[in-house]
């Protein structure tokens, strides 16, 4: 989908994530005074802006409605370590024209400032991972002199051609800040409205006022804390408190229009990018087709079929280009040139389909990175991604996502799990639907194995088994590899008991195979990891100890914690009793089930042998800090069953 960060403030990268669009004068103080009050006021902060605006005028211009934004920021340098912010950039592409930019540093010279104006600016096009191609182009400086007591002040202009990309107004950033304000004048023929997210714990003041034949609305906020930083967190709109605004209504040429009102003004938007494909079919697709569904007894074959395919032979590449980012590319030359972004595998896929004698929808939809439902945001921003829809009976549906290749059929991508998708029924239709969460027993890795007793060691045979997604992630870490690389991986992936684990042999079935379990069969050594205290042997049945020390520090994490998927791990160990040696204690069985982490430890004799079964589930796409404690609680037992060792005593002579 087209890139929606449309409107980049200073600082790369950080501000890409958690820049924010503010305003504000600051008072008149002496640079000494002001550092110092600002060093009291935020301990331990590198910088913060002084001052952060956002100045949106929206005009109507013939017969579209645009926005020129003016942005100021205000930088205040409060540690050495600050002129890590010395480097910057500001953004523009076709959503985002930048029409002009001034930067200076303000160096404290006695009970004033010197001003150093920027006057070495390079432009480049902008790479970002995963991304073929990008219109994004930034103008790249740096501020001379940066340090502590220095500003330095970025001015630009941006003019927005189409006032239906926007981006929002986000009330946090990587640096605290003082003051923030966002203006929006408009005239009275244009409707403006928005929405607040994530917002409950910050102050914001509004007003609107009217100054002749505008409308002025202004939001302002004080004294903003940095945002908080936490490893596996959410995208930062799950968290940072924003302001999505939108031009709702605006009276063009003499003509009401409506703009981005609700879903369906929104998909009277998307149904535009769609309309005009494929106008002439590809023969060449078509005798592809045909081959395909030739001997198909069911509908569900020749989709399954037709998805396969698609995965198989047509090259996922990202490409943003204006317009392009939102417009697919017909079936036919997605065919000829095997690549294509996210829309185009939609669309092939779609029309391949309706080659097929199979009814599919091209559906847009945001992955889990967008926190928005259509319901509660119909904007451009509600979502990122593309995919096809089959619907096999009323109001079942099968979401066909051919970007992510070793999904099966069946299956949405991890990434679109839980959210809502908007399909297109026709030109002036369209419905929205939920994507579900796959439930843990869909996401399996089993792993079956018997040990017996080598000296201090163990020796040991089994065969591991991943389902679903488990399986999805593993095929991706196989691709590529060569033997080398592979043993490596595979040794590294199978490793347990300790760093003396050695892999003998091994082999991979059905790694390509999407519709069967991934299996992995191995044959291992294990040294220096059994206690022998003179008659009596001691060995622990955990080999491996996912989340032992799992424990979640509730005074320092602040944001939830984001997991791929649910999932349940299972193994079942068979431990050879080593001849002579009697069982002096067998390992008590614990079971812990909690809504979103749970285990079930079962330790058994079967003939010759100590059978430990172990499950252990993940069931949470986002665990909220109102869960850490329970959590906690489960990770604790967790912990004491791993400890809970096998004691084998020699019989007497």
């Amino acid at each position: 989908m087209a890139n929606n960060l449309l409107s980049r403030g200073p600082v790369a990268g950080l501000l890409l994530l958690l820049g924010v669009v503010l305003a504000g004068p600051v008072r008149a103080q002496e640079p000494q005074q002001l550092l110092a009050e600002m060093q009291k006021q935020y301990p331990g902060e590198k910088a913060m802006y002084l001052d952060y605006r956002h100045d949106i005028t929206v005009e109507v211009k013939g017969d579209s409605v645009q926005v020129l934004a003016r942005h100021h920021y205000d930088m205040l340098h409060l540690d050495a370590q600050s002129a890590m912010y010395a480097a910057d950039r500001v953004y523009s592409s076709h959503f985002n024209r930048l029409q002009k930019l001034e930067a200076r540093s303000m160096v404290p010279a006695g009970n004033s400032y010197k001003t150093i104006k920027v006057t070495d600016f390079k432009d480049k096009f902008e790479t970002r991972p995963g991304i073929f191609f990008d219109d994004t182009r930034s103008r790249v400086f740096s501020f001379p002199g940066v340090a502590p007591g220095v500003r330095t002040i970025t001015d630009y202009t941006v003019r927005h051609p189409d006032a239906r990309f926007l981006m929002p107004f986000r009330l946090g950033s990587y640096v605290p800040m003082r003051h923030a304000e966002l203006t929006i004048t408009a005239p009275r023929t244009v409707r403006i409205n928005y929405k607040m997210f994530q917002s409950d714990n910050v102050k914001v003041a509004f007003t609107k006022t009217e100054k002749g034949s505008n409308v002025i609305y202004r939001w302002t906020a004080e004294n903003l804390p940095s945002a908080p930083r936490d490893d596996d967190a959410p995208e930062a709109d799950y968290y940072l408190p924003h302001l999505v605004y939108f031009v709702e209504e605006a009276t063009v040429g003499g003509q009401t229009r409506r703009m981005l009102s609700g879903v369906p003004e929104l998909y009277n938007l998307y149904s535009g990018f769609i309309a005009n494909l494929d106008k002439k079919e590809s023969p060449e697709l078509k005798r592809i087709v045909d081959s395909l569904v030739v001997g198909t007894k069911t509908e569900e074959e020749r989709v399954k079929k037709v998805f396969y395919w698609v995965q198989d032979n047509v090259r996922y590449v990202a490409f943003e280009n204006g317009l392009r980012g939102f417009v697919p590319s017909d079936a036919g030359k997605v065919y000829a040139q095997r690549y294509g972004d996210c829309k185009d595998m939609a669309n092939i896929t779609h029309q391949m389909l309706r080659m097929a004698g199979v009814k599919s929808y091209l559906t847009w939809i945001g992955t889990r990175d967008l926190p928005y439902k259509y319901s509660e945001l119909a904007t451009p921003g509600v979502d990122n991604h593309m995919i096809a829809t089959y619907e096999p009976t009323p109001g079942q549906y099968v979401f066909l996502d051919a970007t992510s290749n070793h999904t099966p059929f069946g299956m949405p991508s991890s990434m679109i799990q839980g959210k809502e998708a908007l399909m297109s029924i026709d030109g002036k239709n369209c419905k929205v639907v939920s994507v579900p969460v796959m439930g843990q027993e869909k996401n399996q890795i089993t792993d079956v194995s018997v040990l017996r007793l080598d000296g201090l060691g163990l020796k040991g045979k089994g065969r591991v088994s991943l389902a679903g997604y488990p399986k999805i992630r593993q095929a991706y870490a196989f691709d590529g590899l060569d033997k080398t690389e592979e043993s490596k991986y595979i040794k590294a992936y199978l490793e347990r008991g300790n760093n003396k684990f050695f892999v003998d042999s091994y082999s991979v079935q059905n790694v390509n195979a999407r519709d069967q379990p991934l299996t992995i069969d191995y044959e291992y050594r294990l040294q220096d990891y059994v206690q022998k205290v003179d008659d009596e042997i001691y060995v622990n049945l955990n080999l491996e100890r996912p989340y032992a020390n799992d424990i979640i520090d509730r005074e320092k994490r602040r944001l939830a914690r984001y997991n791929e998927y649910n999932h349940v791990d299972k193994t079942r160990t068979e431990f050879e009793i080593p001849e002579g040696y009697d069982v002096e204690y067998l390992p008590v069985s614990t079971q812990v089930q909690d809504p979103v982490f749970g285990f079930n430890i079962k330790y058994t004799r079967q003939g010759n042998k100590i059978v430990q079964e172990k499950e252990l589930y993940v069931n949470y796409l986002l665990l909220q800090p109102a869960q850490f404690a329970q959590w906690n609680a489960v990770v604790e037992k967790l912990g004491v069953a791993y400890r809970d060792v096998l004691i084998l005593k020699r019989r007497k002579a």
